[in-house]
């Protein structure tokens, strides 16, 4: 075991002596290439910073606590129920909002000491990865990846491959897949199925989460595709917008289910327009908490089985009752 070094003088750090799993055999040294180039570790690091939302996850599944951690939503969430266990007692330095204020983490990050920095669910500029890198071994996504749209798999790979854990990696993608096709097993309803992820807007209409997103990748996992007839509506990167006049469009999904953010679910749930869509009067709606819909837009290894847990049951509910209508695509 590698033990990691005594932790800085703020006492949100994780707890000196902390071990992290030996490197496998031939692990390393390593080349992990990346959006700005690439990035070899020659040794197994002991203080690993994770900057990218869901990396410290990965980190936590693998026997690392990071040094740092960046939130799902909550900008002052240390833990959230899928990760507390492998948290423990420890204080990891919190990392808010890297989506929009990546650069101004970073100082906060480099004080840690860390030997590697994660930056695979981040989309640091190319002037942002230079500072870190020129201080400290650092990768980001893969090359042929969008920001914010890394398979949660391939996140985990390639951080365990910077760590010295490739099979563990591969052991834990493993295991969470199994987790999900065994729920799944229990509902054929699901099979052949669409499905499509919505989050209310202030105007009345829905942002749309296109193929690319955590939240549409999950639905996938669990075998409902994102229909065809809706993806002209995904206009900016990973997501679009239906106003209230269109919300019809959605009926081309079997499945619409809907994650709430500040209360929007309570809204859509009051508004007429809503209410009269066919996919809402038929039960094919499915609601969502926020913390539900947070862990599903960054599927991780361990929040992949935690989210399946809380949603295959309700999502097959409302799959059975597609079967009421024509297919719409």
């Amino acid at each position: 075991m590698v033990l990691v070094g005594c932790s800085s003088p703020d006492e949100n750090q994780p707890a000196a002596g902390s071990s992290v799993p030996a490197a496998e055999p031939g692990a390393l040294p390593v080349t992990i290439d990346h959006k700005y180039g690439s990035t070899t570790i020659s040794t197994q690091p002991a203080r690993v910073a994770a900057m990218g939302v869901g990396d410290g996850d990965t980190l936590l599944a693998l026997g690392i606590t990071p040094t740092t951690i960046a939130p799902f939503a909550d900008p002052t969430q240390r833990s959230a129920p899928w990760n507390e266990k492998l948290l423990g007692d420890a204080k990891p330095v919190i990392l808010p909002n890297v989506s929009a204020e990546f650069g101004a983490q970073i100082a906060k990050a480099l004080s840690t000491d860390p030997q590697l920095v994660t930056a695979v669910g981040a989309a640091p500029t190319r002037e942002q990865y230079d500072t870190l890198s020129k201080a400290v071994p650092t990768i980001v996504r893969p090359a042929q990846y969008q920001d914010w749209q890394v398979p949660w798999e391939v996140q985990t790979l390639e951080i365990g491959k910077s760590v010295g854990l490739p099979d563990a990696a591969s052991k834990k993608i493993s295991e969470a897949r199994q987790h999900v096709e065994a729920l799944r097993a229990e509902h054929p309803e699901l099979e052949a199925k669409t499905g499509v992820v919505v989050t209310g807007s202030p105007d009345g209409g829905v942002s749309i989460y296109g193929p690319g997103d955590g939240r549409a990748q999950t639905l996938a996992d669990y075998g409902l595709n994102f229909p065809q007839a809706l993806k002209s509506t995904i206009t900016n990167g990973f997501y679009g917008s239906i106003s209230a006049e269109r919300l019809d469009l959605l009926d081309a999904a079997d499945v619409v289910v809907v994650v709430d953010w500040s209360g929007a679910n309570a809204k859509l749930k009051s508004d007429a327009t809503w209410n009269r869509q066919r996919y809402v009067t038929q039960g094919r709606a499915v609601y969502l908490d926020q913390q539900v819909g947070s862990a599903m837009s960054v599927p991780t290894v361990l929040t992949v089985p935690w989210v399946a847990d809380k949603t295959i049951g309700p999502i097959s509910d409302a799959a059975r009752k597609s079967t009421v209508r024509p297919r719409a695509n």
